[in-house]
């Protein structure tokens, strides 16, 4: 059966109002068309179909690193204002990456520079980053982790938007209240984190 964004979404959502209201709070409403038009001008490029229909679910939510932590292990979601701001200070540190049939130019490829192609999505607000790798190939549209120190080396944390989303709504959907044992294993995301509810209603991960 495949699943689509608006599915995985509405599975976070459900879970998010049931156990963790206090992480919920922090989703902001959809940006418009116009923004994200908006947006892409200022980045230069056509944003991937999931990262724009995302920003039509939600944009983003508000940079709170306690509450706002909804993606594992230790990112906020970012809006649209927030992913500019991010993708043009990476910008401005990078040395431009050679042009022409060098390997960084492929989706999914290693590149310890910061691509003009790659979509800022989730913020650890100490410099590393999840984003959406939009240069072309096989792999675009897939989900990085950007390393302040390292760039991006290995393989993609998730192959689109929309599986990275049904990772996490199984996570949450098999989450345990803060010091309590799991009645049934939980589902760990594709990078190690399984979901735990406070007292509070704040979403964390243990990792």
């Amino acid at each position: 059966m495949t699943t689509t964004l608006t599915d995985a979404w509405a599975r976070v959502r459900a879970a998010l109002d049931a156990h963790a209201p206090s992480t919920a709070r922090t989703v902001r409403t959809s940006a418009t068309m116009d923004d994200i038009s908006e947006a892409q001008s200022v980045m230069g490029q056509t944003f991937p179909d999931a990262v724009r229909d995302q920003l039509l679910l939600f944009d983003g939510v508000e940079p709170n690193p306690v509450t706002g932590v909804l993606l594992p292990p230790l990112y906020i979601p970012v809006g649209l204002h927030r992913m500019q701001m991010l993708w043009q200070r990476k910008r401005a540190a990078s040395v431009t990456p050679a042009s022409g049939e060098d390997a960084v130019d492929i989706a999914g490829e290693p590149c310890r520079e910061f691509h003009p192609l790659l979509v800022p999505i989730g913020d650890d607000t100490t410099g590393d980053l999840l984003v959406v790798d939009n240069r072309p190939g096989e792999l675009r549209g897939s989900v990085l982790t950007w390393s302040k120190a390292d760039g991006f080396f290995g393989a993609p944390t998730w192959r689109s938007v929309t599986e990275m989303w049904a990772d996490v709504a199984s996570a949450l959907e098999t989450g345990s209240a803060q010091g309590a044992e799991y009645e049934d294993d939980p589902h760990m995301t594709r990078n190690g984190c399984a979901a735990v509810f406070t007292a509070d209603g704040i979403l964390e991960w243990e990792f």
